[in-house]
């Protein structure tokens, strides 16, 4: 009875495997083909998503410029002579005051100018006696004018009388015949001391000056001797001759006292620019400020043409930026800036400070100034800048997701559904706003929406 029991259990188990076996064998075969055909609707491009949603977009401007102040209120700066760069006392981002020395051309040249003036000076010191040789010939002239108008006054009183005075003519004419040898041998050494190179060109002239003198003394002392044996109109004649000559050497006196006065300030007037000249071969900063470029360097040739430094007025960490003028309308003093220099990498936050035209002139571009640059920027370096000028409330989306049907050239985001026969519909949508990374639409989306992020333009391609 017992083994009737087992043998039962056994072929009841034996059953059941076979009955399950026949079941799971038809469930393969029948199955339905449903989700395979569902996987085969779904297969398409393979791109991320994004959730559109409520939210405020901060829109920006980009732009690129310079540390420094406007373009056109820089100073740069050239000396006032030609020359050969000797040296540089400063580097770019050197804060100098008015006055400080920046370079300097090689003055040997200009000093040796300045000796030889300065010798010049000197030499026409020695020939004006001190200023003392031009008051000297007016003061004998003068005294030769006073003799002859009082000669002329005794034979006026006199009458006949008068004509005693042959002696004492014959004695003069003996006197300045000899004097004109001595002059004329004074005359003679000067020229020689001259064409050796060892007096100056003047003491010739007043040497010759002196014969011309004396001959003309000689004469009238002829005269007077010639006309003492004349009847007395004739010496009264001779004596108002004489006063008449007398006044001609006065007046030449002053004349010739004139121009060694005149030949003395020519001197100084020489040495005074020659100075100035080795003065100017100092480039000084015309004011305080801030060196921006050196454009030369020791061993260069300059001239007035050519600036040797760039200065720039002194500004507290602040850059200007180049602006298209059609965008400054959008920009407010005040707005957020964020900054960026480029070597060695360095940031900064700060905002705008002034909006003014450009400074060079025909340029499409206004000046943006802002602050907030590290404390080591340079003046001059390069610097790259994202202002905020305004915020908008709306749909966000990635600015990636957005894309322009070439067909219908209607810009749309592609919205991801739940449908099998396509997960992907394009919605037409506006951009009202943007930046860098996001827009602000409107159109047929909903916050919550999923999106295609990125690779939209791959939707728009037909299927295979």
């Amino acid at each position: 009875m017992t083994r009737f029991r087992g043998r039962r259990r056994t072929v009841a188990l034996v059953v059941a495997v076979v009955l399950g076996v026949a079941v799971a064998t038809w469930w393969l075969l029948h199955r339905s083909p449903a989700p395979a055909a569902n996987a085969a609707r779904s297969t398409g491009p393979s791109v991320p998503l994004a959730v559109v949603r409520a939210g405020t977009l901060a829109e920006t401007l980009a732009a690129t410029g310079r540390v420094g102040p406007p373009a056109g209120s820089d100073a740069k700066l050239a000396f006032p002579l030609s020359g050969v760069l000797a040296s540089v006392a400063v580097r770019v981002g050197d804060r100098v005051a008015a006055g400080e020395e920046l370079a300097a051309l090689d003055a040997g040249s200009f000093r040796d100018a300045a000796n030889t003036a300065r010798a010049e000076l000197a030499a026409a010191t020695a020939s004006a006696g001190g200023g003392n040789v031009g008051a000297t010939s007016v003061a004998v002239a003068r005294a030769k004018l006073a003799s002859a108008q009082a000669r002329l006054a005794l034979l006026e009183r006199g009458g006949p009388a008068a004509l005693s005075d042959r002696i004492a003519a014959i004695g003069v004419a003996r006197q300045t015949t000899i004097k004109l040898a001595s002059d004329r041998s004074t005359l003679a050494r000067a020229q020689t001391l001259y064409l050796g190179g060892v007096a100056a060109y003047k003491d010739a002239q007043l040497a010759r000056a002196q014969v011309a003198t004396d001959v003309t003394d000689l004469r009238t002392a002829n005269a007077r001797v010639a006309a003492s044996d004349a009847s007395y109109a004739a010496a009264l004649d001779v004596a108002r001759a004489d006063v008449a000559q007398a006044r001609s050497d006065e007046a030449a006196a002053r004349a010739q006292g004139g121009n060694v006065l005149a030949q003395r300030q020519a001197s100084q007037a020489k040495l005074a620019a020659a100075e100035r000249d080795v003065s100017k071969t100092v480039l000084r900063a015309p004011s305080a400020g801030i060196v921006a470029a050196v454009l030369k360097h020791a061993g260069e040739a300059v001239d007035p043409t050519t600036p040797a430094i760039d200065l720039v007025p002194p500004f507290d960490r602040e850059a200007t930026l180049a602006i298209p003028v059609g965008s400054t309308s959008r920009i407010a003093v005040g707005d957020p800036v964020t900054l960026a220099l480029r070597a060695p990498p360095r940031t900064g936050a700060g905002a705008v400070r002034a909006i003014a035209p450009s400074g060079e002139q025909g340029s499409q571009n206004s000046a943006v100034v802002i602050d907030g640059l590290p404390r080591d920027a340079i003046a001059g370096e390069a610097v790259s800048a994202i202002i905020t000028i305004g915020h908008v409330s709306g749909l966000l989306v990635p600015l990636e997701a957005i894309v322009t049907d070439p067909q219908t050239g209607q810009t749309v985001v592609f919205v991801h559904s739940d449908s099998s026969d396509s997960p992907f519909a394009p919605h037409a949508i506006r951009v009202l706003s943007e930046n860098a990374t996001s827009a602000v639409v409107a159109g047929d989306l909903r916050a919550g929406d999923h999106i295609a992020a990125q690779g939209a333009y791959t939707l728009l391609a037909p299927a295979a």
